[in-house]
């Protein structure tokens, strides 16, 4: 173990109050970040976390998601980050992204479950979803408001992060998952933290615990699907892979954006998706 890792791994231990596996998480996700900004994004990351998880993803139950979620999140989005050339400011506020978008639960309703159902039936899951869907971000944005302006800096005691890094934030939860919805609305073309925040979070399906999330969220039937199917986790990504379709109808953004017909437009976003697609030999 080199010194930086070293001295990464003590300052999570000093600040973080999680279980060790989420720290071990946290230490491999700072370890793609830059060396001079990395003990003052471990700091961000440690303070929301830890208060995210008392409020939050402890009481977290299959129905919502994976407890991982936030962490698996955060590796990616630092990647993105990273590749994209984002400010500290901004990867403070991508950084708050990843551990408060999805603090407001819903029970999900699959893609993957609603094209397996008659048109009709589709239609209305559809809807119900959309509104659960809107419910969510609503509720996030609102948590990442109160939430984010009660945090300090353990060093300093400042406030964690500024107004206009507190109110960014809060935009992006509140439109997160706009693309799912029946008219989707990515982010514009020029928006490249938002870029980084959704490509992040689309990811998380694709990584082996997503997957598991997946399998293991009962549908509105209260069926679950059998965990140690190989078919099973195929057909899973296969359904994935298909939600990570860029849907143009109800956008005015042009089609060439969106990498191969990817909601992907950052590089290092269909870098990664290219590469579990290839883990997983699709």
């Amino acid at each position: 173990m080199d010194t930086d890792q070293m001295e990464i791994r003590d300052r999570i231990r000093k600040l973080s109050v999680l279980p060790s596996r989420f720290n071990i998480m946290l230490e491999h996700a700072l370890l793609r970040v830059e060396e001079k900004s990395r003990e003052h994004l471990c700091t961000v990351a440690c303070v929301i976390s830890n208060a995210t998880w008392q409020h939050w993803q402890s009481w977290r139950l299959p129905e919502d998601n994976r407890q991982e979620h936030e962490w698996v999140v955060f590796a990616n989005v630092m990647q993105i980050a990273k590749s994209e050339g984002l400010t500290l400011s901004n990867r403070r506020i991508a950084t708050a992204f990843c551990f408060i978008h999805d603090t407001c639960s819903i029970r999900r309703i699959m893609e993957g479950d609603i094209r397996e159902l008659p048109p009709g039936e589709a239609a209305k899951s559809k809807q119900m979803s959309s509104e659960r869907r809107v419910a969510h971000m609503k509720g996030g944005a609102e948590n990442a408001g109160f939430l984010l302006r009660q945090l300090k800096d353990p060093d300093t005691q400042e406030p964690l992060l500024n107004e206009r890094e507190i109110d960014r934030c809060v935009a992006i939860v509140a439109k997160h998952d706009s693309w799912k919805l029946d008219k989707p609305k990515p982010p514009r073309t020029k928006d490249r933290l938002a870029f980084a925040c959704l490509e992040g979070d689309v990811l998380w399906p694709l990584h082996p615990i997503g997957v598991l999330a997946d399998l293991e969220r009962p549908n509105d039937k209260g069926e679950n699907k059998d965990l140690f199917d190989p078919v099973k986790w195929r057909e899973q990504l296969e359904s994935s892979l298909k939600t990570l379709e860029f849907k143009p109808y109800g956008t005015k953004i042009p089609a060439r954006d969106f990498k191969h017909g990817t909601i992907f437009r950052t590089n290092e976003g269909y870098r990664l998706y290219s590469a579990w697609r290839e883990f997983w030999h699709l």
